[in-house]
């Protein structure tokens, strides 16, 4: 039984459809390429994800919390959500053990399963 997608569980089939996505992606990787590009997509993925996590945990506690100055608290989480972001993707860019373009294609897992919902929520609505 699928549940209706609305604007309260949009950010969990977001994530769930990320995540299998994620799945499918790392075992094509596997077995018609090599292990470096499964494990790039892998890694890519993770870090799509949690990044996307992050970034609404954050807007979450501006919009919720309303810190004394969310402009300021916005600008430090971001700039430390890049700053994280880019040594992680460093560390294992220059590790050897993944391939680049499987990261590239991990790190899209986010983008293309909020391209194919929102083509699923204008298909569905009749647009």
């Amino acid at each position: 039984m699928m549940t209706a997608m609305n604007e309260d569980n949009l950010f969990h089939v977001i994530i769930k459809g990320s995540l299998g996505l994620l799945a499918v992606l790392v075992i094509v990787g596997l077995v018609f390429f090599s292990a470096k590009t499964g494990l790039g997509i892998l890694a890519g993925g993770i870090i799509a994800v949690i990044n996307f996590y992050w970034l609404r945990n954050v807007l979450q506690r501006i919009l919720g919390l309303l810190p004394n100055r969310p402009f300021l608290y916005a600008q430090i989480r971001f700039i430390a959500r890049i700053s994280i972001t880019g040594f992680i993707l460093y560390l294992i860019i220059t590790s050897g053990w993944f391939s680049l373009a499987g990261i590239l294609v991990g790190l899209s897992t986010i983008v293309i399963n909020i391209i194919a919902l929102s083509l699923y929520g204008a298909l569905r609505a009749g647009g």
